[in-house]
């Protein structure tokens, strides 16, 4: 990995460049809960790569999200238990691209295969790194808004001329879930001018948004409702936090990727600072979002407990049950906020 100040763009890519064009059968993956950001853009990677002659197929860890379907992509996506029934790897693949994860261990159930296949892997990650990040190729840059700036970064070293529109829609719309439609801290000037070059070839700006804001049932409306009203607010209004179980996404008939946008809601209220977001998963473990206005750094708070990501958006997985794993998360963030603000 390449430090910033020392090196141009063109030296920042050379790895993973060296490595495209070393490879010619590549699968590739994003973190266990695929996403907006991370999952989009492994698909445009993949129209990228085909576009240059080679082969590529997305894999998720789990179930394929719904709102994959709006972009016409199914010939170039598999679930991980498609995957996974295939004996030998090396018959279909010849390399990794991982997206959206600086390391192994957020591939979830993906991640022994991967390990076992001795498959050479190559990372583009937009996280905070970590010191037990694999070494391998890789294009790093915390400061990116998301995968998607970080890829269309990449394409333009590239001389990619972006004439694809459906590659285009996919990296803008990976843009918009990781900025929240541009709202959140990470975007910058720079994000803005990729909305605007990608809006000029052609991209509906607010189909995005539609997408990932507008496309949800009526059970998870019901849902949220439930899920504000018993809402907690600690720490001198300054954190709040809700939980979500799975009996709850039974009863209202929600699926998880529907929740994943409430993490959001609480932020609208002026005296919180850090938003948390305890979610029950199938498996008994518990994902835990967190997500900071800008004025409290969150990121250690994650690592604490094995997780990361951003100072200001981070995550991690938990042993249960629900109710344990949120008091211990909420006691390490009243003693950060106090320690930030007090």
């Amino acid at each position: 990995m390449f430090n910033h100040s020392n090196f141009s763009k063109s030296d920042e890519f050379s790895e993973f460049r060296e490595f495209i064009q070393n490879h010619h059968r590549f699968l590739i993956v994003t973190h266990m809960g695929p996403d907006g950001d991370g999952l989009l853009s492994c698909l445009a990677l993949s129209l990228y790569l085909k576009e240059k002659g080679r082969n590529a197929i997305v894999v998720t860890e789990d179930e394929i999200p719904d709102f994959v379907s709006f972009f016409n992509v199914e010939e170039i996506i598999l679930s991980s238990k498609k995957l996974l029934t295939k004996n030998e790897w090396k018959n279909d693949f010849d390399s990794i691209l991982v997206l959206d994860a600086g390391k192994l261990s957020r591939l979830g159930k993906l991640e022994s295969p991967i390990l076992s296949s001795s498959l050479p892997i190559a990372i583009m990650d937009h996280h905070i790194p970590e010191d037990d990040d694999p070494e391998c190729p890789k294009i790093v840059d915390e400061n990116a808004s998301s995968v998607g700036e970080l890829l269309s970064d990449f394409l333009e070293e590239e001389k990619y001329d972006f004439k694809n529109l459906k590659l285009a829609r996919l990296l803008y719309s990976a843009i918009v879930y990781d900025t929240g439609q541009f709202r959140f801290t990470n975007t910058t000037s720079k994000t803005l001018n990729w909305a605007k070059r990608f809006v000029e070839l052609g991209v509906n700006p607010g189909e995005a948004y539609s997408i990932f804001w507008e496309s949800n049932g009526i059970g998870s409306v019901k849902l949220l409702a439930k899920l504000m009203s018993e809402l907690k607010i600690s720490c001198n209004e300054r954190l709040a936090s809700f939980k979500l179980t799975q009996k709850d996404l039974k009863k209202f008939r929600v699926k998880k990727e529907e929740t994943d946008e409430f993490i959001s809601i609480p932020r609208g209220i002026d005296s919180v600072e850090v938003v948390v977001f305890c979610s029950e998963l199938e498996n008994g473990k518990i994902r835990v979002s967190l997500r900071s206005k800008g004025k409290v750094e969150i990121h250690e708070v994650a690592m604490k407990f094995g997780g990361g990501g951003h100072a200001f958006a981070s995550g991690v997985r938990m042993r249960g049950p629900i109710e344990k794993a949120e008091e211990k998360i909420l006691s390490a963030l009243s003693e950060k906020i106090k320690e930030t603000m007090d």
